[in-house]
């Protein structure tokens, strides 16, 4: 007999009055069942299809989680299956467990953590953690396909500019990362994720204003920057050449800029991909002054034996594993930081600027001169419209409206 598996609510009602969801593997006419994270009422869902129907909140994407789930069990009875040759209930289960326990995937892993807090008896902080999962998918739809690793700040920095945009207050936006924080560590505790990816380390909850703080530097600031005589600050030479460099190249992330070689660039132009969202990306630099006292700076400046443009890694990246590789960019991204804000107290510039600010001053700059926002889009290696709407978040009304004008 062909084995099944379906989602299944059971008829036995929860202290709370709702129905809890289990998924249902049925081998050789045996059954075993497994709790999920899910709960409803009766009449929220429909047993012919194995869903939750349009009167559950957001049913929608909750059933995309249940399917995910079944497909996850399928993959298991075909590996079994691949393995021994037949399928057994207690084969799967074992397959089925130990892959449970080697989850890294964010949702996942935030699943179980719904499962404990309900078996506990703490209903409510239950539902608050499922209100995090509901908010991060809108966010981002495929967010179940997130690692730990990708949640980092950047990531928070742009899930925080999304709860606003969408009318969340401080409080609610604390409460919201203050619940994916309790997430993060607890992974770290078990062992499924390393400390090195820890995000809440360079991004703070309670810094959370009120005012809007602009993340990019005026045409003005930039000029500052562009004309400080760096001989009154010698150590910030590297970080003042390579933040300008990021913004010249279109916005380029520092772990991106860091791998960039001379045996790349011809003709001020290369080609690169996006670390983060593997996404092709041409550059071409601009035919200026500064550009090219940047480059003849860097060509004689050779202090590690690599091929690599700026002295960020020591040796070829094939050389370092991965963890080496990135706390090697970390540590350096971290000092040229501080350099930075020693740049921008004498240049008497009052913004909290970091390396990822110049991808943020790229692309106002690119939008106040009319390029349109699908070709900012596409030079910042975007997946998404909305991330980059987010970028664009220090532009008032007016501007936006007087941009729009020259579409049409």
């Amino acid at each position: 007999m062909k084995p099944s598996i379906k989602t299944i609510c059971k008829k036995n009602s929860l202290q709370d009055g709702s129905f809890p969801i289990y998924l249902r593997v049925t081998i050789n006419r045996k059954s075993k069942f497994y709790s999920t994270p899910y709960k409803c009422k009766i009449n929220e869902w429909d047993d012919k299809t194995g869903e939750f129907n349009s009167k559950f909140r957001n049913h929608l994407a909750f059933n995309s989680s249940l399917r995910s789930l079944k497909d996850k069990a399928t993959d298991i009875l075909e590996k079994v299956r691949k393995d021994f040759g037949i399928v057994t209930l207690i084969q799967f289960d074992n397959y089925f467990r130990n892959d449970e326990s080697e989850a890294k995937l964010f949702e996942e892993f935030t699943q179980k953590i719904m499962k404990q807090l309900e078996d506990n008896g703490q209903i409510s902080y239950r539902n608050s953690i499922e209100g995090v999962l509901v908010s991060l998918r809108k966010f981002q739809k495929n967010i179940g396909k997130y690692r730990f690793e990708d949640i980092d700040c950047q990531f928070l920095i742009e899930y925080e500019g999304f709860l606003r945009k969408n009318g969340a207050n401080d409080g609610g936006i604390a409460n919201y990362m203050r619940n994916i924080r309790m997430i993060y560590n607890k992974a770290i505790s078990g062992k499924i994720v390393s400390n090195k990816f820890y995000p809440f380390s360079d991004y703070k909850i309670s810094k959370f204003k009120r005012k809007k703080i602009k993340k990019a530097l005026s045409k003005a600031e930039l000029d500052k920057i562009i004309s400080f005589d760096i001989s009154t600050l010698p150590s910030a030479k590297n970080a003042r050449y390579i933040y300008l460099f990021s913004y010249y190249a279109r916005g380029m992330n520092f772990t991106d800029l860091a791998e960039l070689k001379w045996s790349e660039l011809e003709d001020n132009k290369f080609t690169y991909t996006r670390n983060k969202t593997k996404i092709n990306i041409k550059v071409k630099l601009p035919d200026n002054r500064f550009v090219d006292e940047l480059l003849n700076f860097y060509k004689m400046y050779r202090i590690y034996d690599t091929d690599y443009i700026f002295p960020i890694l020591k040796k070829d990246k094939s050389e370092y594993t991965d963890d080496e590789l990135n706390n090697r960019k970390d540590s350096v991204r971290r000092y040229f930081n501080k350099q930075l804000k020693k740049l921008l107290q004498l240049c008497e510039i009052e913004k909290n600027i970091t390396f990822y600010t110049a991808r943020h001053t790229f692309a106002t700059a690119a939008l106040r001169n009319g390029v349109n926002i699908h070709t900012i889009k596409q030079s910042l290696g975007h997946q998404s419209i909305t991330t980059t709407e987010n970028y664009l978040e220090d532009f008032s009304d007016n501007e936006v409206d007087k941009q729009l004008e020259n579409i049409f």
